[in-house]
């Protein structure tokens, strides 16, 4: 929430949080007592963390992972930590839910259903900065009372300096379908890699004043780096229709495109341009990264 909010607005935050403190009676089972959750890290690099989670009851969990202090240790002040990450998440989903609100939405999920996990989980963890030690934890919570049950559970990592996954970007234009792969050193789809992709128009980029696409898509690849909570991230394969409903413009016959693949992990470490020009329903193009013919930009060139 912006610092120079109302007081009208901090009054609604707190209207908000007595009329749902109430509210939260999830239907599946539960229980805080005495939960162990085992956190188990599979995968560490230089921008993301893939961690399971598997909690040994039904019960209701948060997870979370910030940057770890050398001047404190969760471990000697559980209660408060585990108190204040809670919060944190809370006030998150307020004002999640607030800004809904004020955009006419009724049924919006519950603290329980939005900010908490059930049950055995995977998660990746991603826009993390190189080079640095992480806490991962997780810890019991009591959807009635809102309040953190039993111990933590945490366990610390350190990220890479660059990206230890060997991925690489396919592309395919089909109709009016686009199709990214990201594959392994095989061949084959790798599906446990974050990623992101984007497609404009040329002349989208002419109107907007940009003369050079490729430092186009590295300040927009820059952008989400910086605003990891408005990135759309994707895993395995990723398939879009450009009809100008499920893209943000739709393909048009004998415009030139250009399409931005950047993996989420360690910055510009993937990033791949690619060019073509779309010849209407019957257009079909298989591009990979090694080949020339239709890459603006890659990091193989370098």
């Amino acid at each position: 929430m912006n610092k120079t909010a109302s007081l009208k607005e901090l009054g609604l935050l707190a209207a908000l949080v007595i009329f749902l403190l109430p509210s939260c009676s999830p239907e599946a089972p539960w229980t805080t007592s005495n939960v162990k959750i085992n956190l188990s890290v599979q995968t560490v690099s230089a921008g993301f963390v893939e961690c399971d989670f598997t909690p040994d009851k039904d019960a209701y969990y948060l997870i979370a992972i910030e940057t770890a202090r050398k001047d404190y240790d969760p471990m000697q002040h559980q209660k408060q930590f585990m108190t204040l990450a809670l919060d944190s998440a809370y006030a998150e989903y307020l004002i999640w839910r607030n800004e809904l609100l004020r955009k006419g939405e009724f049924n919006i999920a519950p603290f329980a259903s939005h900010g908490l996990q059930y049950g055995k989980m995977e998660h990746f963890f991603t826009s993390l900065v190189p080079n640095e030690d992480y806490w991962i934890y997780a810890f019991v919570v009591n959807p009635q009372t809102m309040k953190p049950e039993g111990q933590l559970f945490m366990t610390t990592v350190h990220t890479t300096d660059t990206s230890i996954v060997d991925v690489h970007f396919a592309y395919r234009v089909k109709g009016y379908w686009d199709y990214t792969y990201p594959l392994d050193s095989l061949g084959n789809i790798y599906p446990r890699f974050p990623y992101l992709a984007t497609t404009c128009d040329s002349l989208t980029l002419a109107a907007a004043g940009e003369t050079d696409p490729v430092y186009y898509f590295y300040l927009w690849t820059l952008d989400q780096f910086l605003n990891p909570k408005d990135a759309n991230v994707f895993y395995g394969v990723h398939a879009v229709e450009n009809d100008g409903w499920s893209s943000i413009e739709a393909f048009e016959e004998g415009h030139t495109y250009y399409t931005a693949i950047a993996g989420f992990d360690g910055l510009f470490e993937h990033l791949t341009v690619y060019r073509f020009v779309w010849t209407g329903d019957s257009c079909n193009l298989y591009f990979t990264d090694t080949d020339p013919a239709n890459i603006a930009y890659s990091l193989l060139d370098e």
